[in-house]
């Protein structure tokens, strides 16, 4: 089959969605039965990150792109493509007309929780062949907008196995390794260091364990605009010998594997949560707030903890529990992201899409 992938976004900088393009790009030049094309902008990210073969540069800066649409619209009827996808929000009537008049099937990726624009969900999304949402949040967001929900399926975002998988030997030594007592529950932050994502949170949950004396050591593993705040709280708290801010890093995962617990308060909606299947993969127990898509990930009590937003009592008290107990949690979420969240299975659920046409 013919595939036509679609992302001209010129953004030479990484993002989520070219991040996930360039994933799909290259497992899709591995499979057998796809003859795959795909559309970029010449420098940009995806470019840079792609191999050069049946590659087309177009550049789509927005959706109102007259010259470079009609280029588009020329290339997909001339290479005749079964499916044409988008995978970026301003890119979808761009990628929807090369494909309805070239006659392929159309499918576009939804990766965010917001209202669709009124054009896009009255006309484009639902007269696509498939809408893949990558969350059940952004599935439902989607069916409120009035997109039939025989259109939508939900294919997740994956994770790395090979690099976030851990064993609880490796937890013991990369432990070890940053001087940290086996015997010392390490409780992690992971992400943008803003108020949005729970840091301050996160910081009020150490001071009380830190305070009551008890066996914890806390890492903020990220960078963000609060991130000088947060130093200076740690200084006037005197916190610094159970607190370790570890900024920006190219290899998070390595400190998450050193780490016990996992909390991701954000107080807003997250449109997926990777840093929590992040979590699963590294074998922590994860603390989540009520929020989406966050509540979908976790399921309370088997596979982590879910507070009500703000309830720095009920964090406190998940991370006191220890034992048995949280170890056969722990196992459940590595389970749940072996049995959901790995690279083969989330791609091949995208190749199944295409094989499976209805």
């Amino acid at each position: 089959m013919r595939v036509l992938w679609i992302n001209g976004n010129p953004n030479p900088n990484p993002g989520g969605t070219e991040a996930h393009s360039i994933d799909f790009i290259n497992y899709l030049e591995d499979v057998e039965d796809v003859l795959l094309y795909k559309v970029v902008a010449k420098g940009s990210y995806v470019d840079r990150y792609t191999s050069d073969k049946n590659k087309f540069y177009i550049t789509l800066k927005s959706e109102l792109s007259p010259l470079n649409s009609l280029k588009l619209i020329k290339l997909s009827i001339s290479l005749k493509p079964d499916f044409v996808v988008g995978n970026n929000g301003n890119e979808y009537i761009n990628t929807f007309l090369a494909g309805k008049l070239s006659g392929g099937k159309v499918i576009l990726f939804r990766h965010m929780l917001n209202r669709l624009p009124l054009f896009l969900r009255k006309f484009i999304l639902p007269n696509t062949y498939r809408v893949i949402a990558v969350s059940e949040s952004s599935k439902r967001r989607l069916i409120e907008d009035g997109i039939p929900e025989s259109k939508v399926k939900v294919i997740p975002n994956f994770i790395d196995e090979k690099r976030f998988s851990t064993t609880w030997e490796e937890k013991e030594k990369k432990k070890e390794d940053l001087g940290i007592s086996k015997d010392v529950r390490v409780v992690s932050f992971l992400g943008k260091v803003a108020e949005g994502k729970g840091i301050y949170d996160f910081l009020e949950v150490a001071r009380r364990l830190i305070k009551s004396k008890e066996k914890f050591f806390f890492m903020v593993i990220g960078y963000g605009k609060d991130l000088g705040k947060v130093r200076e709280w740690i200084e006037e708290n005197r916190l610094k010998e159970h607190l370790l801010l570890i900024g920006r890093v190219d290899s998070p995962e390595e400190y998450l594997k050193a780490s016990d617990f996992l909390l991701v308060l954000s107080k807003g909606e997250e449109s997926f949560g990777r840093v929590v299947v992040e979590g699963f993969a590294c074998r922590n127990a994860v603390v989540v707030y009520d929020v989406e898509n966050l509540k979908f990930l976790v399921e309370n009590g088997k596979t982590g903890f879910v507070c009500k937003v703000g309830d720095i009592e009920c964090v406190v008290e998940r991370l006191r529990a220890s034992g048995e107990a949280i170890k056969e949690i722990v196992e459940s979420g590595y389970k749940e992201f072996l049995s959901k969240y790995t690279k083969d299975i989330v791609l091949s659920q995208f190749v199944d899409t295409l094989k499976t046409q209805s």
